[in-house]
This record gives C-alpha cells, structure tokens and sequence, in this order.
C-alpha cells in the first residue's frame, strides 16, 4: 500500500497506525473498539446515509454485521495524510471486500477521507466521509443490485 505523509511526519505515522487499528477492528467487527475510536461528536457521511453519532454508526454495523461475518478485509490505496499538531486528514480510495482473492465480490473503490483530532493526546476520528462513483446509484449490473440488496439503495 502506498501512503504518502505530509506535514508532520511523527503524526502522520501515528494516523496510520490508527488507520491500520480502525480496518483490524472493521474486519473483526470489534464495534466496541470501532466506537472507542471516535470523537464524542463523530459524523459519518456514508455512500446512502449519515450517522450523527457513535451510537448511529454502531446501529448500522449491527444492522449489516451479517452481511459481513467471513473473513472480510479492509483494502486502501493511493493513501494521503496530512497531519498536524492536533489534526489530521487522510484520503483514499477503500473496499471492503473477502481477504480471499478467489471468492471477491468486485465491489468498487470507494473514496474514503478521515479527519481526525488529537483531544488529551490521542487521536480519535472526528468524521469519516464515503463515496462511490454517481454511475453505480442507478442500480445497474452487479453493483448497484448488491447494493440494493444491502439496503444502500431502494
């Protein structure tokens, strides 16, 4: 994966560790330490939806865990953060897709930026934004009908 750090270097390190956290416990479905992770005023702008909270986002977990219950990875690339003394920004393109490479489901990437804050030295996700390309919202092919499926589209 290729990561590109600007600004403070010794912070951006430290956001990539956390990014490297946050996929772990995404994969493990840990939303416990999803939710740990977050700023009391985390926002979430997702491909159908919005979570206002920590405790919305954990709704939606719950809600589509099933979907996603064997042996999921997280996959970034073209990785940017930029880091501060107390925030930081990271972009990317993300899936989430089988960590077996045989049984993928070729869902798209997803452009995925991360803000995070630095509250009484450490760092937690203050809002998360997620996108996908405006051609897959019209339901067509595989895409739009597994979204569907899942409930992003109706």
């Amino acid at each position: 994966m290729f990561v590109q750090l600007i600004g403070d270097k010794h912070n951006a390190q430290e956001i990539l560790f956390k990014i490297k956290q946050w996929d772990r416990a995404i994969e493990s479905l840990d939303l416990q330490a999803i939710t740990d992770m977050c700023s009391d005023h985390f926002k979430v702008f997702d491909v159908s939806s919005q979570q206002n909270n920590v405790s919305e986002l954990k709704q939606l977990w719950e809600k589509y865990s099933s979907d996603f219950v064997d042996d999921v990875r997280v996959y970034r690339r073209k990785v940017e953060i930029h880091a501060k003394s107390d925030l930081a920004f990271m972009h990317c393109y993300s899936k989430i897709d089988y960590a077996d490479t045989t049984r993928a489901l070729n869902l798209p990437w997803c452009r995925t930026t991360f803000c995070f804050e630095k509250i009484q030295g450490k760092w937690k996700v203050a809002h998360q934004h997620i996108s996908i390309p405006n051609s897959l919202l019209n339901r067509t092919g595989f895409i739009g009908d597994f979204l569907f499926k899942l409930g992003y589209l109706t």
